[in-house]
């Protein structure tokens, strides 16, 4: 009888203390980001992609779908274009994920296995060390948490259309954010088939709503993929490889190692606290059997079930057997949203162990994001990590490079700069500078950026050190990123192409 009262005291004090938990959660993505953000010298190319995309506000682009970039737009105009604001944005974007996905959590198991959810939820490398990247996985995990759980509000209430409506609305957005989207949304579909607890007509109605917001405001978007001959489907077509049935299951092998990586501190985690419980004995080695706190549970056993089926493996199981089928690789950022209710799971599955009491699963967090923190400020440290042969986007050191760029092309001419031409470099002087100049990289990539006005107007040419200059720019100058050992270098190439109009003279004052 002491060791049951001892085990539900634990328990009433994780339901009172469920705000606190949250608070921790959401709090851990905002250090995470301040952390990197402080020892980064540059932008992931991500967040330069966001950067130099917001610069016009259009109706899609050339890889992805608008959502992302029309946030970093209105916020650019908000605030300013500050090189911070993506970070800011990603920060923001994770953080409503996890208050989502605690609310799912805690609707679908209880208040305590919520609990656990979002201080396992914390440890995976997508929301902690790598939070501070601003891409359409960002937003596309916020939009699939805020419809799973407005889905779970409409088949909650007996008078739900406000909430099929709400979630058709984010169905959309998250098509909006990444066309992997529609792999999620589909499970969702399968979820609300098998566990509506309404007539089949009735329900029928209530998802049409939601399927009519969602295409309402997919439409414009559609029209702009026929518009322009889908150039979004293109890149992501070209993108993939194809190989035979031997390659197909080594990319399914890497993708799955990959995913372990990604949650390694998770497991850590719970490595730590089930040595922890075994080191225990008595009271604290009993398994917990008594409800969270005594409130109800939104589903009944079955359903969630099929919940979690849906949220994890369903999507896991389907794109695998996808890539078999097509020979398509499988990218190891699809894990971001594929797994991003992983954390739930596992409080679900293993809600019973003592290994999961909250007390010793938050200090196990505690001791390995102190631990990640220390590796991240030691591993930043080191100035050779820009010399990898692998692009190292955050060891750029992007202020002293835009410094440079600026006042090269300020040496050759009077003009204004407004345009700077090239990829991510370029995308790292306009964001760092406070001119804050559109980014030409092509055509197809930066359509907003007519090519008579790289004539009339000039462009500062930044390029890396593979990438040829146009016969007409000044000569090349080589700008040093770093110098390593046995003379090895890595250098961004500056180049300017003069305007081919006058530049007004100032005003005297």
């Amino acid at each position: 009888m002491q060791a049951v009262g001892a085990d539900q005291h634990h328990l009433d004090t994780d339901g009172r203390r469920y705000t606190t938990v949250v608070i921790f959660g959401v709090a851990l993505v905002f250090a995470w980001v301040l952390w990197t953000s402080y020892w980064d010298s540059g932008l992931y190319g991500d967040n330069i992609e966001q950067f130099v995309w917001s610069h016009s506000m259009e109706l899609g682009y050339s890889k992805h779908p608008p959502l992302p970039t029309w946030l970093m737009g209105l916020a650019t105009r908000l605030v300013g274009p500050h090189w911070w604001l993506a970070n800011a944005l990603a920060a923001l974007g994770f953080a409503v994920t996890g208050v989502l996905s605690w609310l799912i959590a805690q609707r679908l198991c209880g208040t305590r296995m919520a609990n656990v959810t979002i201080v396992l939820w914390g440890l995976q490398q997508c929301f902690s060390v790598s939070a501070e990247i601003y891409n359409h996985n960002t937003v596309l995990v916020m939009c699939l948490a805020a419809t799973t759980y407005s889905v779970m509000r409409a088949l909650g209430s007996r008078f739900g259309s406000a909430w099929w409506l709400v979630s058709g609305a984010f169905a959309g957005l998250a098509m909006l954010a990444k066309y992997q989207a529609a792999l999620p949304l589909a499970a969702l579909v399968v979820v609300v088939l098998l566990v509506g607890r309404t007539r089949v007509a009735h329900l029928a109605r209530k998802m049409t709503l939601a399927f009519l917001v969602c295409a309402l405001l997919l439409a414009p978007h559609l029209y702009w993929l026929v518009v322009n001959q889908f150039p979004s489907l293109q890149y992501a077509s070209t993108a993939l490889e194809s190989g035979g049935v031997l390659r197909r299951f080594s990319w399914i092998l890497t993708f799955i190692v990959n995913q372990i990586r990604m949650v390694f501190p998770q497991l850590l985690a719970l490595g730590l606290c089930i040595a922890w419980a075994r080191l225990r004995r008595g009271a604290s080695t009993q398994k917990i059997t008594a409800n969270v706190d005594g409130e109800a549970v939104g589903f009944d056993a079955r359903e969630v079930k099929i919940w979690m089926w849906a949220l994890v493996w369903g999507p896991a199981l389907l794109l695998v057997v996808m890539s078999l089928i097509t020979g398509s690789v499988l990218r190891n950022h699809w894990g971001v949203q594929i797994f991003q209710f992983l954390s739930m799971w596992i409080a679900w599955r293993w809600h019973m162990s003592p290994a999961l009491r909250l007390k010793n699963l938050m200090a196990s967090a505690l001791l390995v994001h102190a631990i990640g923190f220390t590796y991240y400020a030691i591993k930043q440290s080191d100035p050779s990590n820009v010399l990898s042969e692998r692009r190292a986007d955050s060891a750029y050191p992007a202020r002293r490079l835009s410094d440079a760029a600026i006042a090269h092309w300020k040496s050759l001419t009077a003009c204004p700069l407004r345009i700077v031409a090239g990829d991510f470099e370029a995308g790292l002087v306009s964001a760092f500078s406070k001119e804050y100049p559109v980014v030409y990289t092509s055509s197809l990539a930066t359509p907003w950026v007519d090519p008579a006005d790289v004539l009339k107007y000039g462009a500062l040419y930044v390029l890396d050190q593979n990438a040829g200059a146009p016969p007409d720019a000044t000569p090349v100058v080589r700008w040093p990123l770093a110098s390593g050992p046995a003379g090895l270098t890595k250098y961004v190439q500056f180049a300017v192409r003069l305007p081919g109009v006058a530049c007004p003279v100032p005003a005297k004052m």
